[in-house]
């Protein structure tokens, strides 16, 4: 069978599905004359009812074929067939042809058919089945809100971990004593900044003749001197960043180039732990003056400036020192 034979048959089948008729063999002539003989009536009636965009349905086209089925055009088998033809090769072709088709035709009803009856048979299995289904479903159901519970106790469990976590790394990064952010807080303070391109300033501190009080008055002593002192700088500098550097030591860090400010804080720092009087619990007897010497130095851009800050801050507070103690030098 040629190519054209074949499309002729796929054209007048797709049609038949575009208009939603089945594949018997009268709905197969009906297509196939539409299609193949535009001038005859029944394709005249179908372009009047299909133009708009409208569907054919089964009754009308049984209709159409019940009026014009005597009419000149015959089915596709007897236009073929008829004697008019002036070629009786192709005649001959045609008439193969539409046999084809129709036996095509045939087989896609049967199959419409077996298709049928296959969807009745699954229907009834479905319905034997439903009951079946509504439990499977049900214990669905139960073990979704069970699964929720879990997961909902397994968040709660999760978050109550974070929090404790974060309270341990809090802990972590405290000094016990004094409770200020403890060397390792302050260095990651410092590199964070330093990766984020802001520049640091920083002051550190150190109380003066700290030694004199542990050698006097006795390590505990000492150890109320520098809560002391750091309560008083976390109070007259915030809400910058106050930490313990080590020993008798604090720090400052500020955010950007801010030398004069940074300044300013530690001076005022000093006038407050200047005005507060310190004695011995136990007798009353005062403490004298507590007092500290700070030196201040700027970080710009990377983190390897933030070492030579601090390298420069610590060298100002030993001029500091050297210079008669209780005073701010900046580098």
């Amino acid at each position: 069978m040629g190519t054209a034979t074949i499309g002729s048959g796929e054209a007048a089948l797709a049609f038949l599905a575009r208009q939603r008729l089945a594949p018997t063999p009268q709905n197969y002539t009906l297509a196939y004359i539409a299609l193949h003989e535009p001038a005859s009536r029944i394709a005249c009636a179908v372009r009047a009812i299909s133009d708009d965009g409208l569907r054919i349905r089964q009754e009308e086209a049984d209709e159409i074929v019940a009026l014009y089925a005597g009419d000149s055009v015959r089915h596709p088998r007897e236009a073929i067939a008829s004697p008019t033809e002036e070629d009786t090769g192709e005649r001959q072709r045609l008439h193969a042809q539409a046999a084809r088709l129709g036996q095509l035709t045939a087989h896609a009803a049967a199959a419409t058919q077996d298709f049928t009856r296959d969807l009745d048979s699954e229907a009834q299995r479905l319905d034997d089945q439903a009951a079946r289904t509504v439990q499977i479903v049900a214990r669905m159901i139960e073990r979704s809100k069970l699964a929720e519970d879990n997961f909902r106790t397994a968040l709660q469990a999760i978050e109550s971990l974070q929090t404790e976590l974060a309270s341990a790394r809090d802990e972590a990064e405290r000094d016990p004593l004094t409770g200020l952010p403890n060397r390792r807080c302050i260095e990651r303070r410092l590199q964070d900044l330093a990766a984020n391109g802001i520049n640091r300033t920083i002051g550190l501190c150190d109380v003066d003749h700290f030694k004199r009080v542990n050698d006097r008055f006795g390590h505990t002593v000492g150890d109320r001197v520098l809560k002391m002192v750091a309560t008083s700088l976390a109070a007259s500098c915030a809400p910058h960043f106050v930490g313990r550097w080590g020993g008798e030591e604090f720090i400052l860090v500020i955010e950007g180039d801010a030398a004069p400010h940074c300044v300013g804080l530690l001076d005022q720092a000093r006038a407050d732990l200047a005005s507060r009087r310190f004695k011995l619990r136990e007798t009353d007897e005062p403490l004298g003056r507590i007092s500290f010497s700070a030196g201040v130095a700027v970080a710009m851009g990377e983190e390897v400036e933030t070492l030579s800050a601090l390298h420069r801050a610590d060298a100002a507070m030993y001029q500091a020192k050297q210079g008669g103690r209780n005073q701010v030098v900046v580098d």
